[in-house]
């Protein structure tokens, strides 16, 4: 009788799980993603000229879970390109706005996915036709930019890349979301390393921008900018590319957002580094001069989107 009882329990623990089970699974929620129309959103089968602009506006959900991951993939010409890869912590929405350029390909189909904590994920895509014609854009060239390392005081340490101003950290109060770029020096595997950085850097504490720049860790808004630097590693835009470039058309395709970090090391001179700013715009940086040491500066030419 007593194994009886035993095996009896056993068997009501098991079915009791199992509609434990069964409830869970009937209320989970999976995560939902559409995309904005109208006010300038490129819409599903648009035509849109080589160069032109495209904006996207994700609005995904997820009801009572945490979005974990956010991912934008471009198909062009039979080569899937990842332009976004993002690690999140938001809870229940994730509301985004993200802008590219058309390239060459006659179609492109755009992919937008999210994921949330219970590993559960939607997709949307939608087409976007090569149209007529070219719409490559104007650019703000800025021959000679100079930025002090974190010992320098000759020099401003910030940039804002959008319109070349810089600032000491004496005036940047009131700036600092405006902030793009920050250098620094350091040695890396033994090398000596002129570091292009941003803000919002967040990877090792011993080489993100607030390490070398402890004011950068109390602003509110951090800003990143993401570097190219496998085009600049393997010198993929030439000196001659880059003194041609009156449009932003170089500064599109040179881009490659594969492999891109908010850290560009070994930036010394002669370095052409493509990068993409945290609202969209494209750039490159031509480095004319780096010191080897950190009470030294880098001086740099600038073309960018406008």
């Amino acid at each position: 009788m007593k194994r009886k009882g035993i095996c009896f329990g056993i068997i009501i623990i098991l079915i009791l799980a199992l509609f434990a089970c069964k409830k869970d699974e009937s209320t989970a929620v999976p995560p939902l993603i559409v995309l904005k129309i109208g006010d300038g959103y490129t819409s599903d089968l648009q035509e849109i000229p080589a160069g032109g602009s495209l904006k996207f506006g994700v609005k995904a959900y997820s009801k009572g879970d945490i979005i974990t991951n956010l991912r934008i993939q471009r198909f062009a010409d039979g080569k899937k390109i990842t332009e976004e890869d993002k690690g999140l912590y938001n809870k229940d929405s994730i509301v985004q706005d993200f802008s590219y350029n058309k390239s060459l390909a006659e179609q492109e189909v755009w992919t937008f996915f999210v994921m949330n904590s219970n590993r559960d994920s939607v997709s949307v895509s939608l087409t976007v036709n090569l149209g007529i014609g070219y719409d490559y854009g104007q650019i703000y060239h800025f021959p000679s930019l100079k930025i002090g390392f974190q010992n320098n005081t000759e020099y401003p340490n910030y940039l804002d890349l959008h319109t070349g101003l810089r600032y000491t950290k004496d005036n940047v109060s009131g700036h600092e979301a405006d902030i793009d770029l920050v250098g620094f020096f350091y040695v890396t595997s033994g090398k000596d390393s002129p570091t292009l950085c941003c803000p919002g850097y967040t990877g090792s504490s011993s080489i993100t921008a607030p390490e070398r720049y402890p004011e950068i860790a109390s602003w509110t808004i951090r800003r990143s900018t993401l570097y190219d630097y496998n085009s600049s590693d393997n010198n993929l835009v030439s000196v001659e590319e880059f003194e041609k470039a009156t449009t932003d058309s170089l500064l599109t395709a040179s881009y490659i957002p594969e492999k891109v970090s908010g850290l560009c090391k070994y930036t010394t001179a002669g370095r052409i580094i493509p990068l993409k700013t945290e609202d969209g715009k494209y750039g490159l940086i031509r480095v004319i001069h780096a010191d080897l040491n950190d009470e030294g500066y880098m001086e740099i030419e600038v073309k960018i989107q406008k």
